[in-house]
């Protein structure tokens, strides 16, 4: 109801004004008008999502179910997560999600009806199954799950955009089954389909394993076979839109598609015609991102002026993109994603015209001034000429990647945490080579549509072209001091920055404003920073552990008053990619950009496999192991040791008396001996003793007999501390011992699903211990004052 207010006053409000002439109130209040439409149809989109049956049905936990839908959307193929597992080794290497609107669930012995949307996700490849198909799906159905870690990114948003109320969880592929002939009027979108499923495995066959992937994101936009550490080295580079499909890709195409229509000298209308069918196609077969709709409403609104004869103005068809696509599901608006679209084209925009100084004599003088520059250059020799205009057209390319880089840098810096200067030069040098690779990855997949032979040809240039720019990146990577990785800046500060430059643009260009911009431009990143790495004040004499919520796994990070900040153990089941996410975030929302140290307990990669992606965006001064550890024949130890030698962090082995210093405490280790025992290398995990006043924090890893036995036979701490549950709570690695002899007020259990479980907590609360468990609670945050008291905070609960 307020929406239809707003929307019928200023409706009214745009006749009166324009009875009473005034132009400027007419506009304003058509604006607010379409403004308001867009408010109206969010309502009712986002009450339409939140009373679906489906919705009311689903908790964060999940639980088996049955249920009976259609596949909306192309089937999206990805490589298995765990593929690489030797647990997994006779699973499927493919995982499948699709799109699916319920019909009915399974309730007892009846299927009942049901609305709602949910993705599904299979462990297996499905290709075979095609939007509009009926089917009926066995798994396990859980809703959107909210934060679990400090600063951690709510993919409530994700899942509202796509309008999407949960997920369902599908162990194998015979658990999904067709259930019935294709429901009518999915024809277009199974045709889209099987055309982009037929060209991802032309460029997956005809490439090889490292540009395939690649190639496969640049030309229809999956990027889910492209590997975490090319990700990152297209983020810090800022070229991660290079395989994001946008109006770049399709304006490539769009020239293609114009050479084409040139040799076979179509008409103009034709020509036209041939251009918007292209668009559409190729927005339909990349998915229809906003960023591919954007830009195909840009090139249709182009041609239909160029058909009408009509001129256009780029600003106001940018604007035209933005309505439809706001109106097509207002969730675009807080799309990262849209957002940097459309800054990038408008920030084009504005740099590639003519400056307005406010008077038109000054303006005329301009103008006369070039022309006498472009009439002295035509007098020049040729080689000289066109070495000029080289020159000019690099120069000119340099200002505008300058220009989009500066202007998107908040937005980039608050969502990705990263800041990059190299990002200049880089996209200008990798133009060329993307205008190739994607002309020659669109010829061979077209090539693989078509059954055209002499696919080898565009399949080679398009791989040389890959690997040079492959190369580029890596380059741009590594070049000292080209990125940074820091926290991100508080949202409010984000939008003050775009709010000014926006008023800044009210009042006509000139000298005077232009510095102003750039001033604030400066000031605005020195204050960012400042409020970035600002870390959260902690009492001197206080000391704080915050086990961060990372499934089967362990990560805490111990922070002391004085500043210093460590890290124990970095790793989670299934992370074989070495990917840090979660644990980055965590240890940004304290501001932090340095680590004193990381302890690794022991060779289990779910205590080690995320070491690469955090020395990647920190900086480490030591890593600390159980002696032996980094020299065993373990194959997933090859990455921590690589990283390690790359970015030459120093590493020291600690064994039982060794001490290491933590602001104002002393981090003592307890175990293993200097000789290790002859048993696991859960037997000999690096226990980790820190005294607060009087009270202790222990840390054993995933210790276990014998070295359990051996631990228990030290001095006793004092009663009252805190305790890791060992083993992330396991039922048969003899905690109970443990726990007498540490006799904890407080156990915290760092663990999945199976530490969740009612007889882990009695086990762990026999003694009269209270137990957290971060399955349950997300992040738990233990702080022990000077006096000694201790604090347990959980993020679910009461978050920080």
């Amino acid at each position: 109801m307020f929406w239809m207010v707003i929307i019928l006053s200023c409706v009214v409000s745009i006749f009166v004004c324009a009875r009473l002439g005034r132009s400027v109130t007419s506009a304003v209040a058509l604006a607010i008008a379409v403004f308001g439409l867009g408010g109206l149809n969010h309502a009712i989109q986002m009450r339409s999502y939140a009373e679906s049956t489906i919705a009311k049905m689903m908790g964060p936990q999940s639980r088996p179910t049955i249920v009976e839908g259609v596949i909306e959307r192309p089937a999206v193929l990805r490589r298995h997560p765990m593929a690489e597992r030797r647990s997994f080794e006779n699973q499927s290497p493919w995982q499948t999600q699709f799109e699916v609107t319920l019909d009915r669930v399974r309730v007892g012995y009846d299927f009942e009806p049901i609305d709602g949307r949910v993705l599904v996700s299979v462990d297996g490849r499905l290709d075979e199954f095609l939007p509009g198909d009926p089917i009926r799906v066995f798994g396990d159905i859980r809703g959107i799950a909210p934060p679990t870690n400090p600063g951690q990114t709510d993919m409530a948003g994700y899942y509202h955009r796509r309008r999407l109320q949960g997920r369902i969880d599908v162990n194998q592929i015979e658990q999904v089954q067709r259930i019935g002939e294709p429901v009518s009027g999915y024809g277009f979108s199974r045709l889209i389909a099987q055309a982009a499923a037929r060209s991802r495995d032309g460029l997956l066959d005809n490439l090889s394993e490292s540009a395939g992937p690649l190639a496969v994101a640049l030309v229809i936009g999956q990027r889910d076979f492209v590997d975490q550490e090319t990700r990152d080295q297209l983020l810090v580079t800022g070229t991660a839109h290079l395989l994001s499909v946008s109006g770049m890709h399709l304006a490539i195409v769009v020239l293609m598609t114009q050479w084409i229509a040139m040799i076979l000298r179509m008409p103009m209308t034709a020509k036209i015609g041939l251009i918007i069918v292209v668009c559409i196609f190729y927005c339909a077969i990349t998915g229809a991102r906003p960023p591919v709709m954007r830009a195909a409403v840009l090139v249709s609104t182009l041609m239909f002026s160029i058909w009408m004869r009509r001129p256009g103005q780029a600003i106001n068809t940018l604007s035209l993109a933005g309505l439809i696509l706001v109106l097509a599901n207002p969730q675009n608006v807080f799309s990262v994603g849209v957002q940097l679209s459309f800054l990038a084209v408008a920030t084009l925009i504005m740099t590639s015209g003519r400056g307005r100084t406010g008077s038109p004599a000054i303006d005329q003088a301009i103008r006369n001034e070039e022309q006498l520059s472009e009439l002295a250059k035509s007098a020049r020799p040729m080689a000289i000429k066109q070495l000029g205009y080289g020159v000019d057209i690099i120069r000119q390319l340099l200002w505008f990647s300058l220009c989009v880089s500066v202007i998107s840098l908040p937005l980039v810096w608050h969502q990705f945490n990263v800041i990059s200067w190299i990002s200049v030069p880089t996209n200008v040098v990798l133009g060329p080579l993307l205008v190739l690779a994607l002309a020659s990855g669109i010829c061979t997949a077209g090539g693989v549509l078509l059954g055209a032979p002499l696919l080898a040809v565009p399949a080679t240039v398009c791989e040389f072209s890959l690997a040079v720019m492959r190369w580029l990146i890596q380059w741009a990577a590594d070049v000292p001091w080209g990125h940074a990785w820091l926290p991100a800046p508080p949202t409010w500060w984000v939008i003050l920055f775009y709010i000014v430059i926006g008023l800044s643009l009210c009042y006509p260009d000139g000298p005077r404003v232009r510095t102003w911009r750039y001033r604030w431009m400066v000031v605005w990143v020195a204050i960012a920073w400042l409020m970035a790495t600002w870390q959260p004040r902690l009492d001197r004499e206080t000391l704080e552990a915050t086990f961060v919520d990372v499934g089967h796994g362990t990560s805490v990070v111990i922070r002391s008053g004085d500043g210093d900040v460590w890290l124990y153990d970095c790793g989670r089941l299934g992370n074989d990619v070495g990917s840090s996410r979660g644990i980055d975030e965590a240890i940004w929302s304290l501001g932090v950009t340095r680590l004193n140290g990381v302890f690794l307990s022991h060779a289990d990669s779910d205590h080690f496999n995320a070491l690469p992606g955090l020395l990647r965006r920190f900086r480490v001064d030591q890593i600390c192991t159980p002696p032996g550890m980094m020299a065993e024949p373990e194959v997933a130890l090859d990455p921590i040791r690589d990283s390690v030698q790359r970015y030459r962090v120093p590493v020291h082995e600690l064994s039982r008396g060794d001490e290491v210093t933590l602001g104002r405490s002393t981090m003592r280790v307890l175990h293993p001996p200097t000789i290790r025992l002859p048993a696991s290398d859960n037997a000999n995990s690096l226990v980790v003793r820190i005294d607060r006043h009087d009270k202790v924090l222990l840390l054993p890893g995933d210790l276990e007999p014998p070295g359990t036995d051996v631990l228990v036979n030290q001095i006793r701490p004092a009663p009252g501390g805190v305790l890791m549950a060992p083993h992330h709570g396991s039922l048969q690695m003899d905690a109970p011992k443990v726990l007498q002899w540490c006799r904890p007020a407080e156990t915290i259990v760092s663990g999945g699903q199976r530490a969740d479980r009612p007889e882990v907590t009695d086990m762990l609360g026999e003694f009269g211990s209270g137990v957290h468990v971060t399955a349950h609670d997300g992040a738990i945050r233990v702080r022990i004052d000077g006096s000694g008291q201790v604090e347990i905070r959980s993020w679910l609960v009461s978050p920080w």
